[in-house]
């Protein structure tokens, strides 16, 4: 017998398990771009995940009629907090490599995170003014139905 507390324990699980995939993939993508100097044609599974996994759950929420905006500033602090952390690795790591070897092409490197940055900062804007717009219409939405 399934109730509705099993249900809610098992979508958390995986919800879980899809994060720790998420971050592994992210974990693997800064690896191969920053100390095994890959190519981003040569990481384009791990860029393809990363774009994609936040989009089909923002896809997903919005068929299921859910939206997470709130009103605070939380969201774009996150942004910019993750946006720093990754500028400064890569740039530690840029650094380091250029400083161990004169020929390190760190072109590349620097190519591949500015053009996830880019993306994903795109995105992630797109998707938080359309979270904002489709909460206040599914507020609106619910609360006619009453």
């Amino acid at each position: 017998m399934n109730d509705e507390r099993i249900e809610q324990a098992k979508n958390k699980i995986r919800s879980e398990i899809a994060m720790i995939v998420f971050i592994g993939v992210v974990f693997s993508f800064l690896v191969k771009t920053l100390i095994l100097n890959m190519s981003l044609e040569e990481c384009i599974t791990e860029y393809v995940i990363m774009i994609f996994f936040p989009l089909y759950q923002f896809i997903r929420m919005h068929i299921l009629k859910v939206s997470v905006y709130s009103k605070s500033k939380q969201p774009i602090r996150n942004l910019g907090i993750t946006i720093l952390v990754l500028v400064v690795i890569s740039a530690v790591v840029i650094f380091n490599s250029i400083q161990e070897s004169p020929v390190y092409d760190w072109q590349n490197s620097v190519v591949g995170i500015s053009s996830f940055l880019a993306l994903f900062i795109v995105i992630f804007s797109a998707a938080n003014k359309y979270n904002r717009y489709k909460g206040h219409k599914y507020e609106q939405e619910f609360d006619d139905d009453k």
